[in-house]
């Protein structure tokens, strides 16, 4: 058995990391079958050359018995901060045969206390009435004074609300949008870089430009103008409707940097840190929005700026700034990327003289500017980029609307990027703070010639690891996955937000809603507990309710961070609930109990607050946003919200018992209960007489379904009528986010699949395939996006929120489902259609990837699987032609049971099976 993909926190040899107790895993690899670990030993060391002589001086675990390949909690001596931590792994495997040790991993702890921290925040000053820079951008010099016995050195960097660095001219990385949002009242990230081979044996310049982002943009005055009569082209899209802010989510643009070096005799030295002494001036960026947009001035750059020996006598001191509310935490989740980049697809010269620029798909990122000899003749002409979703009708150029919630419209503001050329050659340039949601750019001041050189698209997300893939002989339900993994990814940020343009925010329902979708596709182990800090943080507490937050002690807000308070749409359990059930998700998919511990308090506090808003056991008109989305139906808010808060309980039981509360167990299964009977009782909820829930919506029967709060007795029918609903309107789609979802669960449990596909398969609005049909790329936010189009009210073309379709199509059509935490035992069943003759794809799980592949032939079937060393899976295989299997199933159980023959227990390998 060989080890592989050394992980600390999910992350691969991190540095600057705060738990002192962090979570180790691997992979196992093996070419034998029926393979599993049946012990391992961990080795921990303080040096390279300790491990290497398998000496763990930090923590030797012995050899310790189980199948644990992940979320080991290191269990060695107390780490210190800056201290680096040396590891490898061994294990034992079915036959108690001892692996080789794996290769050499690592990983770095941070700065853990505050006292580690010399450096200050600075800026531009606390001032209100001071100047402030669109952009400042501050810088140091400094010398290593050892630099021959340098062995490592380490830049300690946050800045608000963004930050970029570098050291002698060149960036610390190729990320984007450090430090990462969030509740910035609560929790403040820092990066930690490796500069050890950026530095120069005499002088160095650190250099920082400072970023607005959502902590400084609220307080910009004004961003957007409000006054539909102004004229003002000016002035540009902010997302500013919100009603209660949070103290301390805002405020003035500041950064704080630490620069440390070790040597080789074990002392570590700051050799540079923030403070009244570094040097601070406007950088060439001139403004500068989360939701607007980017000017950038190329004439006002200055030489070397970033660089030893440039003379910044004529920049003024930095001022010490006050620090933010949050505490200062190592970031410990994967940074944003430019994941890809492409020449656009067209460009075309507009009636107008302005360009349109075609990238040929809607993507979240932002457009690149690509100029190729200028002059002096050139200089200072300003480019200016409109990125946008769609075309105006008559073709005359792009229509905002759709990235601003038709706010262009009215209120005269856009979202645009400008660029003035500096006249020196070629010149290439993109936004550094912003980002868009776009498939068009109307380009203005273009005076020269364009080719599609000249403009590229540049595709942003957070780096999490593509894990998962599909792939069928049906090129619609190929596109129709395609389309829904580009909607999660151009919302995988810092938040899963709602879309890249209008809101740009963490609205939590997709968290737990959409996370088996995110997951059949993505590796998001370290992103999720980034996202359940969000939540913890964001839940009031006594400071808050002391600074007036009208909602109360536990109450968990629709939004994490909670940038915004959209009054009105702010209260829902599916919402809130997300503290519960996104962990409680992680725990199911990835078999990791920790954030279940790490949130138990805040669950509780959330469903204390909860049953604060219930009469006589049930939930009465709290929920606001219910079945959100709902296209030609509407499913009863008292139906929705109290299916979810009987889930949240039972949920809770569960969680309970697995975190060692006992006392909670029982209580949490009797408030359930509670909720259920009186749900029974409540007329809008069920009717006795007809046995119906609801109003007889496909939601309606969705989420009794979903949740389990339906009698046992009654399921049997609720499943009849759910096809009923589905019937009623032809097959067509009408749920909402959370009916969606737990309607094709429903559907695809009970074995209804062909209903699904259906659905899925409609040629006529709503459904997946109208989409592909109408050449959409992305998934819009409703189902009827083209009437939206046509109103007063504009909506985003690419959520993801209706991207449930991605879990049915890896769980049914690939027929890859979790039976046991973690996909510890896994079924493989894939539901055959008649649209679909092959079909193959993967997920990844905390054991390897889990891979199916299918082919029909005539009366028969073939189907391919790799089973991961550590699982075990149950084959399901259906019976048809003369129903024979495969010769190699002898050596399996199995047992047909309704029309399909089940290979039990097969262990990880590779297998290939037949029946015909």
């Amino acid at each position: 058995m060989k080890i592989a993909n050394l992980l600390v926190q999910y992350l691969r040899n991190p540095i600057g990391i705060e738990k002192q107790r962090p979570l180790l895993g691997y992979s196992l690899e093996s070419d034998e079958r029926n393979q599993t670990q049946t012990a391992y030993r961990i080795l921990v060391a303080s040096t390279k050359e300790q491990l290497d002589s398998h000496i763990g001086d930090l923590w030797d675990s012995g050899k310790v018995a189980g199948s644990a390949n992940f979320a080991i909690e290191y269990d060695g001596l107390p780490l210190s901060s800056r201290q680096t931590a040396f590891w490898k792994v061994k294990a034992w495997d079915a036959n108690d045969i001892e692996s080789e040790w794996s290769e050499q991993a690592s990983w770095e702890m941070g700065l853990l206390n505050e006292k580690d921290w010399e450096a200050a925040w600075i800026g531009q000053g606390d001032d209100a009435d001071a100047y402030k820079s669109a952009a400042p951008q501050i810088a140091a010099e400094f010398r290593v004074p050892d630099y021959t016995n340098m062995v490592k050195a380490r830049a300690y960097i946050s800045g608000l609300g963004l930050f970029q660095a570098s050291l002698n001219g060149r960036p610390l990385d190729d990320a984007f949008y450090h430090p990462g949002e969030s509740d910035f009242s609560k929790t403040v990230y820092y990066v930690a870089f490796d500069i050890t081979d950026l530095l120069n044996s005499e002088r160095n310049a650190i250099g920082i430009r400072i970023g607005n982002g959502q902590y400084v943009n609220f307080i910009m005055n004004p961003v957007m103008m409000l006054d539909e009569n102004t004229e003002a082209p000016e002035h540009r899209y902010q997302k500013n409707d919100g009603g209660y802010v949070r103290n301390g989510l805002y405020g003035d643009k500041k950064a704080i940097a630490q620069i440390e070096v070790s040597y080789a005799d074990g002392r570590t030295e700051i050799v540079a840190a923030t403070d009244e002494r570094w040097r601070i001036t406007d950088s060439p960026i001139k403004f500068n929005d989360w939701y607007g947009g980017e000017d950038y001035d190329a004439t006002a750059e200055i030489a070397g700026w970033d660089m030893p020996g440039t003379d910044r006598s004529g920049w003024d001191h930095a001022k010490r700034m006050s620090k933010p509310l949050g505490r200062l935490r190592g970031k410990a989740f994967n940074p944003v990327r430019m994941m890809e980049k492409f020449p656009a697809a067209s460009v075309t010269r507009l009636p107008n003289g302005n360009l349109l620029v075609d990238m040929g798909r809607n993507v979240a990122g932002f457009p690149e500017l690509a100029l190729r000899g200028m002059t002096e003749a050139d200089r200072g002409t300003t480019i200016r980029m409109y990125p946008a979703e769609t075309l105006n009708a008559d073709g005359s150029g792009v229509d905002q609307s759709s990235c601003t919630q038709s706010w262009s419209r009215k209120y005269h503001c856009d979202i645009s990027n400008g660029y003035t050329v500096k006249g020196t050659g070629d010149e290439t340039w993109h936004p550094s703070f912003c980002y868009q949601g776009f498939q068009y750019v109307e380009v203005s001041g273009f005076k020269w010639e364009a080719s599609t050189d000249n403009f590229h698209c540049c595709v942003l997300r957070v780096a999490n690891e593509k894990t998962g893939t599909f792939e069928t002989s049906n090129p619609v339900l190929n596109r129709i996955n395609e389309i829904t993994e580009r909607a999660i990814e151009s919302n995988m940020y810092f938040s899963f937000t709602d879309c890249p343009q209008i809101e740009k925010l963490g609205w939590l329902e997709t968290t737990h809603l959409m996370f088996r979708s995110m997951s059949a596709g993505y590796d998001i182990r370290s992103w999720i507990p980034k996202i359940a800090q969000d939540m913890i943080d964001a839940q009031t507490d006594e400071t808050d309710i002391r600074n007036g937050d009208p909602e109360g002690l536990g109450y968990m807000p629709a939004i994490a961070p909670e940038y915004h308070r959209i009054v009105g749409l702010h209260r829902d359990p599916n919402w809130g609930g997300a503290c519960i059930l996104t962990p409680w998700e992680y725990y199911r998919i990835y078999g990791d109990k920790t954030l279940l511990a790490r949130g138990y308090a805040t669950m509780k506090r959330y469903l204390v607050y909860l049953e604060s808003h219930a009469e006589e056991g049930l939930l009465n008109g709290y929920a606001q946003m219910g079945d959100w989305g709902q296209l030609n139906e509407s499913t009863p808010n008292a139906l929705v919200e109290n299916c979810a808060y009987y889930y949240l309980l039972s949920t809770m039981s569960s969680i309970a018992w697995l975190t060692g509360h006992p006392e909670d167990v029982e209580a949490y299964a009797s408030k359930a209960a509670l909720v259920q009977d009186r749900f029974h009782l409540n007329e809008t909820c069920y009717q006795p007489g007809t046995g119906n829930y609801g109003n007889g919506s496909q939601a309606s029967y969705g989420c009794v379904l979903f949740s389990g709060i339906a009698w046992e007795e009654n399921k049997g029918s609720a499943v009849v009528k759910l096809i009923e609903a589905v019937q009623a309107r032809d097959d067509h789609l009408s749920s909402g986010e959370v009916g969606l979802k737990q309607v094709f669960a429903s559907l695809g449990a009970h074995d209804r699949n062909d209903i699904v596909y259906r659905m899925v398969m409609n040629d006529t609005q709503p459904s997946y395939k109208f989409f592909v049909d109408r050449g959409l790329t992305t998934l819009p936010e409703y189902w009827n996006y083209e009437e939206l189009w046509l109103g007063t009210m504009v909506r985003s073309r690419n959520h993801a929120m209706m991207g449930h379709v991605k879990e049915w199509l890896t769980g049914y059509v690939l027929g890859i489902r979790m039976e046991e935490p973690g996909y510890r035992k896994i079924i493989i069943e894939p539901a055959l259609s008649h649209g679909i003759e092959e079909a193959k794809g993967s997920v990844g799980s905390a054991y390897g990837a889990i891979s199916m592949a299918y082919s029909r032939d005539g009366e028969g079937m073939f189907l391919e699987v790799s089973i991961p060393v550590g699982t075990t899976a149950d084959i399901g295989m259906p019976v048809i032609g003369a129903g024979m299997l495969s010769e190699n199933c002898r050596d399996f159980a199995v047992e047909s049971i309704e029309g399909t023959f089940w290979i039990r227990n097969v262990g990880s390998g590779s297998y290939r099976f037949a029946v015909n």
